[in-house]
């Protein structure tokens, strides 16, 4: 079965791990409601010559969710290759579903020892850039997904970000 096919009830308690988990889980529940029904038109579209096309914005999200989940020493060992895009959606939701399990034990000490690597200024950030680093980008490309979609005739299915129920 495909992670995310509803939006997990939230947890009873609100701690620092079940906080990032839900951000996590929010992000993998529109994820896969993004890129659910897509035909080879959605697959091979290209908003304009120079930007990613959808198989390239696939990679790059698979590649921040595994980028992610280093900075909390998750071995999320990056596969070289796919055979297609219902490789990178499945593996990005498993990642997803992998990391928000995690994160629903870690206590506020836990991630104040989390830090993520920034390889092109060579610099370790603490915790709090991964919210406006990665987890922010992640969710802008989701929405580029949806925004293709709809320029390419294939509209997102209604359904609710808010709940995780049908409209």
């Amino acid at each position: 079965m495909t992670p995310y096919q509803t939006l997990p009830s939230p947890p009873k308690d609100l701690s620092e791990g079940n906080i990032l988990a839900r951000l996590v889980d929010g992000i993998g529940f529109r994820y896969r409601v993004a890129t659910e029904g897509f035909t080879q038109k959605e697959i091979d579209f290209c908003p304009i010559e120079g930007s990613m096309n959808m198989m390239e914005l696939m990679d790059h999200i698979y590649k921040l969710v595994a980028w992610t989940g280093t900075a909390f020493q998750l071995d999320f060992t990056k596969k070289s290759s796919f055979s297609g895009f219902e490789d990178y959606r499945i593996e990005t939701l498993s990642l997803c579903q992998e990391f928000s399990q995690y994160l629903k034990t870690l206590t506020a000490e836990d991630l104040n020892k989390v830090s993520i690597y920034l390889k092109r200024v060579d610099t370790h950030y603490p915790f709090w850039y991964l919210i406006n680093g990665p987890f922010a980008d992640i969710l802008t490309h989701i929405g580029q997904i949806n925004t293709w979609r709809r320029i390419s005739g294939n509209p997102v299915p209604k359904i609710s970000s808010f709940t995780g129920e049908p409209y």
